[in-house]
């Protein structure tokens, strides 16, 4: 079985902000880690789970309304290290906010494990 990545949006939530908030929240991002066979099934399970989670925790009172969930990513997690998975929302303001939070999300992981670096490979001398 694959590990997949799975990064959620909702959208069309009724989030009420404090009053001094400029900008009201209209959605969020999350990300998953989910194990099987394709990457279908791996879809259908985030948003299950991401859901499940959604009415348990923030929508526990139906005042949040259900999200409409869109994939904005999803691949393949290689190697002997995997992220820790946890439930965690990144809300989002406008369209550009989104955007930021989705690159923070979807960028490849950094390479510090055996990293190569020309000068300390040269043999001293």
């Amino acid at each position: 079985m694959t590990y997949y990545k799975v990064v959620l949006s909702g959208e069309n939530i009724f989030f009420e902000n404090s009053g001094d908030a400029p900008e009201p929240v209209i959605g969020f991002i999350t990300s998953k880690l989910i194990q099987t066979e394709s990457e279908e099934l791996a879809i259908a399970i985030a948003k299950r789970d991401l859901l499940v989670h959604w009415n348990h925790s923030f929508n526990s009172d139906r005042k949040l309304g259900m999200p409409k969930l869109a994939v904005e990513y999803i691949g393949e997690v290689r190697g002997w290290f995997k992220p820790k998975s946890t439930n965690d929302y990144y809300w989002f303001t406008n369209a550009e906010h989104k955007q930021t939070q989705l690159e923070k999300l979807t960028q490849a992981p950094r390479q510090w494990f055996w990293r190569s670096d020309s000068k300390k490979d040269k043999a001293i001398t």
